[in-house]
């Protein structure tokens, strides 16, 4: 998976980026019989949780860039015991060929993997019918997005928040083109949705199908950046995962 290089927002500071470090996940087994589907989620999540993380640099009014990290902090094994990914993320079911919505996908968010269990509070969700409330100089649109889904969660008694955005794309090629070449410069969170003057700010970026999935993680200085790294590679890989049962 190919993350943006090193860039400026507009209104930031240079962004910069430390290579990713391997780390150990809870190992990953054969699932249960009628749960055949959790061996490709766990693929999407090592995959996710190995890829590497941007510094994310945003700006509302004078917002403190987050320091450069790699995607490491992930909670290493201590048991043996096999285990499929528990997550609460995809609970309605969507006819064929129908319209993504953040609905399909709302709610709190409950995730437990081996010894790793994340919670994080819903705080709100909007489905856009373009992508221009979310972008900048329809840099989005230019890339082919068609349509946005927001999702926002809290964790950490609010000191940490997830954002996410799942944009559709044409087509498979179209949407994993576009998470590769991905520009800070080109996303406008809406206010709010977002923690402002956060003290630790990353983002990781993926597609599935036509999708491609965007997501953002601002803490506080009360939430350290390994806490920061788990939540947002777990939660990015779990939506990545919904998405291939969808």
């Amino acid at each position: 998976m190919t993350y943006p290089p090193g860039g400026q927002m507009p209104w930031g500071q240079p962004i910069q980026h430390t290579p990713p470090q391997p780390q150990e996940i809870p190992p990953l087994g054969p699932p249960p019989k009628s749960n055949a589907g959790w061996i490709v989620v766990a693929v999407v999540l090592v995959v996710g949780l190995l890829g590497g993380a941007g510094l994310l640099v945003l700006g509302t009014r004078d917002a403190v860039p987050g320091t450069a990290v790699a995607a490491s902090g992930l909670v290493p094994a201590t048991t043996t015991e096999r285990t499929a990914p528990t997550t609460t993320t995809a609970k309605k079911p969507v006819s064929a060929g129908a319209k993504l919505s953040y609905t399909e996908y709302e709610g709190p968010w409950d995730f437990k993997l081996g010894d790793v269990e994340l919670h994080a509070d819903w705080v709100e969700g909007r489905d856009n019918d373009s992508c221009a409330p979310i972008e900048r100089d329809g840099a989005l649109t230019a890339a082919g997005c068609q349509y946005a889904a927001e999702l926002v969660h809290s964790a950490e008694s609010g000191g940490l928040r997830l954002t996410q955005f799942i944009l559709a794309m044409p087509d498979a090629a179209a949407a994993k083109s576009a998470a590769a070449d991905f520009d800070q410069k080109s996303l406008k969170p809406r206010a709010g949705t977002t923690i402002d003057d956060f003290a630790t700010g990353k983002f990781k970026t993926g597609s599935q199908d036509q999708f491609v999935v965007i997501t953002l993680a601002t803490a506080t200085s009360a939430v350290d950046e390994a806490t920061v790294t788990k939540y947002l590679g777990y939660r990015h890989s779990d939506i990545l995962g919904a998405l291939l049962f969808r």
